[in-house]
């Protein structure tokens, strides 16, 4: 099967039609052209970037309403924000890595794929940027740590009536649901996806999810 068969049948799989094939199998080619020279990710095969990578990115797309305004925190190699980007241009996404070297490979991205949509920050999720504290509409993560770890780092950028959109593997369902009973208080569980990523098998997990707080405020 070609790359741009497996991309196009994998994407149908998941719910994914018209899919811009050309940007995504030229970002095919940034990956492993780059990952034989900085650390980008242990998945080097084409067809392993497209199921476990693009694919994988793209299970999240339908919580992403068109126009929003989307960071991909801790996005490594672009993760899922990129691919976001690439399938639905309106979307206003923020890639944020504190690596230098993930950095220059995502403005090379950027700059050879014209993702005008995309803004990369060089930084640590902890220490948020003043213009991005409560602006997003989703924030995402994925493959980032524990849920208490990301509900925290996260919800300082989300704006009022924002949401989160946490990727997981086949825990997730439990390690949200630890989190929650031990902290009632902090988020409202919006919706929990479970599904089998195609061509390999392997389990997935979506969590969407909104804090209780910014609600409250909404309110009074």
């Amino acid at each position: 099967m070609t790359n741009e068969r497996l991309l196009i049948e994998g994407a149908d799989q998941i719910g994914i039609e018209n899919i811009r094939t050309d940007l995504f199998l030229s970002y095919v080619d940034l990956l492993r052209k780059w990952g034989r020279r900085i650390n980008l990710s242990s998945v080097l095969t084409d067809r392993e970037i497209i199921i476990k990578h693009l694919i994988d990115s793209l299970t999240v797309a339908e919580f992403m309403p068109p126009g929003s305004r989307v960071i991909d925190i801790g996005t490594g190699a672009g993760f899922p924000g990129i691919p976001l980007s690439i399938y639905d241009p309106s979307l206003n996404v923020t890639l944020l890595e504190s690596v230098g070297k993930k950095v220059a490979f995502l403005k090379d991205v950027k700059r050879s794929l014209g993702l005008n949509g995309i803004d990369i920050h060089h930084g640590r999720a902890e220490e948020v940027d003043r213009g991005m504290r409560g602006v997003f509409d989703r924030v995402t993560f994925r493959a980032l740590g524990s849920v208490g770890t990301v509900v925290a780092l996260g919800t300082p950028y989300l704006d009022i009536g924002g949401e989160m959109v946490i990727m997981k593997g086949p825990r997730g369902k439990k390690e949200w649901e630890d989190y929650a009973n031990r902290y009632p208080e902090y988020m409202e569980l919006l919706l929990t996806k479970e599904l089998e990523l195609p061509f390999s098998g392997e389990k997935r997990v979506i969590i969407v999810a909104k804090p209780i707080s910014q609600q409250m405020e909404t309110e009074v």
